[in-house]
């Protein structure tokens, strides 16, 4: 898996243990039955995504639209556009949009790399949400076969190729 490379490190948050859920649920195995309940609600999940996901999108797009017009600083435009990314990432998979989720994926790194928040970069996290309001509006489920694999491909080539010029010229 070809991965972006960070313009700068950032070092992990260490957040301490909260034992108080610990103590809500219990410690140990899951109960067998429970688990095989829940996973086959799961797999029978017949609940439409793209409602759901369109207003995750509705909400992508108002922080690039504020990202464009500079309405906030470098940092909150980042922290919005984020949010319905990470949105987007965490309930795909469970609606069987696989692809939403590995192309979430890439923009969460990219959007964790980026420093300066210039109009390439908007028009990056623009094109991702153009793509993936075109895959929930075609109800493109799965990960997409051999197209998905290569639009996720087009998406950490473009990042690629962002950061590397952003390199090029911070050397000159």
């Amino acid at each position: 898996m070809t991965t972006i490379e960070m313009t700068e490190k950032k070092q992990p948050k260490v957040i301490k243990a909260n034992y108080a859920l610990q103590a809500k649920v219990g410690s140990g195995p899951l109960d067998t039955q429970k688990v095989e309940a829940c996973q086959k609600v799961m797999d029978n999940n017949d609940v439409d995504f793209a409602p759901m996901a369109m207003d995750i999108l509705n909400k992508l797009k108002q922080a690039i639209d504020d990202a464009k017009n500079g309405a906030d600083d470098v940092q909150q435009s980042v922290e919005k556009m984020t949010q319905p990314v990470m949105e987007l990432k965490a309930n795909a998979a469970l609606f069987r949009y696989d692809l939403i989720g590995n192309l979430a994926n890439v923009m969460l790194s990219f959007l964790e790399a980026v420093k300066t928040l210039d109009n390439t970069a908007i028009e990056i996290v623009n094109a991702h949400h153009q793509t993936l309001s075109a895959i929930v509006l075609k109800k493109m489920q799965g990960d997409g076969g051999k197209y998905g694999k290569q639009l996720e491909q087009e998406l950490k080539d473009a990042c690629m190729r962002y950061f590397q010029k952003k390199r090029e010229s911070a050397s000159t």
